[in-house]
């Protein structure tokens, strides 16, 4: 009631609310029909967007989050004991009315159009005029990881990016108890999410407030530890969480990996410098740069981004320091936040210069790096990386002609067989326990096999493509139809 009464003493704040609002649905709309189209054409992959189906599918179905795509196991086994992210359990009612792969799209550019909600929040709380405030609003809808990300199958991290926008809301108002309970909504989408909250944790401590300090880290802490050290390998049967290789470069364990960035500094300096240098700095410019680098001015807000660039950027992974990929989707409404609060503390002179800038740079990073329709990154957004895969003379966003005369014989596999299918078929074949997305040749238990061409293994090569098709037949399969750089086989 009284955040009403407040708005409506500011001239022009209403009509503000509506215009975010229909930013924000604009920007899902055309995320949202971006992503579909991309499936719709074949361009979905197994990882992710097919793991995430079948998870939700067997748990409607009675097997709850059992996978046979994750950790590239063919058995079932539970998700869970590869990511834990029970975020996904609040997908459930939508996917039960609608139990397809498009549900997963339309709620991921659901939950990332409203992230733009907090962003605007503190821009209205720290800005003086509308002009000021609405630039943040489009400087997140523009963001080029966003655009990326929104095109690029169902990623659980995604549904962490609007409540971290409101805990960096929280945290900047000094209202602690909304700013933790953001955070432990945050943390449901993924076992990362508690380093995040490291960072939220001595942000407080650099604004004084020196209990809560100490219950957000200790907190985080703990449950980053129990989430690594006891639940994952729970549900994994007592394996360990297997994505401490990604950090080999500091250490082979979590003990040794503290002790690194600790007491060892200097190592974790030459990690940073490793690898693709260049895709590092883009991806921070991409994320700082719009703001024109002011989130330095912010002090304690620009803390809150630093756990995540720190564990992006010592990964030995390089899809961890990339723009393309859905693992810097928690920096988006951090660095933006931290960007606003560093222009607030600007002159009224300098705000309106800076406020310009912004307008500039967006549009500059979100034309040359991003992934919107507009952009010079469209197609690399849209198609993962792989131009090839688009015949010349014909729109990206049209399904290729060879698909249609082979559906038919794909629609009619038994929904109880089990399937084994390359990339980017998998994600056509859902709602069943037992799909594989196929590795190498081995085809599992499956009864049937669907190879196409356009597959990153394949990179539309007929002749390795009839090579594989004769050495699944060696297997003990029959084609039973074919296309062009498509088969389908059938085991004896």
């Amino acid at each position: 009631m009284f955040a009403g009464r407040r708005l409506a003493l500011i001239p022009g704040a209403r009509s503000e609310g509506r215009i975010v609002l229909a930013v924000a649905l604009l920007a899902g709309i055309l995320f949202g029909a971006l992503a579909l189209f991309r499936h719709w054409s074949f361009h979905s992959t197994a990882s992710d967007l097919a793991v995430f189906d079948q998870v939700l599918w067997n748990t409607i179905h009675g097997r709850f989050v059992e996978s046979t795509l994750s950790l590239a196991r063919c058995d079932p086994h539970s998700f869970f004991g590869d990511h834990f992210s029970p975020a996904l359990l609040l997908i459930l009612p939508a996917y039960v009315l609608f139990p397809r792969p498009e549900t997963l799209l339309i709620v991921q550019t659901t939950a990332l159009a409203l992230g733009v909600w907090p962003v605007y929040l503190l821009a209205r709380r720290f800005l003086p005029s509308t002009g000021q405030r609405l630039v943040w609003v489009a400087a997140y809808v523009l963001s080029a990881p966003l655009s990326f990300i929104a095109l690029y199958d169902f990623h659980e991290i995604t549904l962490a990016v609007a409540p971290l926008g409101f805990a960096m809301y929280f945290l900047a108002t000094r209202r602690t108890i909304a700013m933790i309970l953001s955070l432990l909504v945050a943390l449901l989408a993924k076992e990362e999410v508690a380093v995040i909250g490291v960072g939220f944790g001595v942000a407080l401590a650099l604004q004084r407030r020196w209990w809560p300090s100490a219950i957000v880290v200790v907190g985080s802490i703990a449950a980053f530890v129990v989430t690594l050290k006891v639940i994952i390998p729970a549900f994994a049967d007592g394996a360990p969480y297997q994505y401490l290789g990604r950090y080999a470069s500091l250490g082979r364990d979590e003990a040794e990996i503290a002790r690194t960035l600790l007491l060892d500094p200097l190592r974790a300096l030459a990690v940073l410098g490793k690898g693709e240098v260049g895709s590092k700095v883009v991806f921070v410019l991409s994320l700082f740069a719009p703001g024109l680098g002011l989130a330095l001015r912010s002090k304690w807000a620009l803390v809150t981004s630093l756990p995540t660039l720190g564990y992006l950027m010592l990964s030995d992974y390089g899809g961890f320091h990339t723009l393309h990929n859905q693992y810097g989707a928690p920096l988006i409404p951090l660095a933006l936040g931290a960007s606003i609060l560093g222009v607030a503390g600007l002159s009224e002179r300098w705000r309106r210069r800076v406020t310009r800038g912004v307008v500039v740079s967006t549009l500059f990073f979100a034309f040359t790096f991003g992934g919107l329709p507009f952009s010079l990154n469209f197609a690399d957004a849209f198609l993962r990386g792989e131009p090839d895969r688009a015949p010349s003379g014909r729109p990206i966003l049209a399904r290729e002609p060879r698909y249609e005369p082979f559906l038919p014989a794909v629609r009619a596999i038994p929904v109880d067989t089990a399937v084994s299918s390359r990339d980017f078929f998998t994600t056509q074949i859902p709602q069943r326990r037992f799909n594989y997305n196929l590795v190498g040749l081995d085809p599992c238990d499956a009864q049937y096999v669907v190879l196409d061409y356009a597959a990153p293994s394949v990179n539309r090569d007929l002749a390795k493509h009839r090579a594989e098709v004769d050495a699944v037949k060696a297997l003990g399969f029959d084609e039973i139809a074919s296309g062009e750089g498509l088969s389908l086989l059938r085991r004896r």
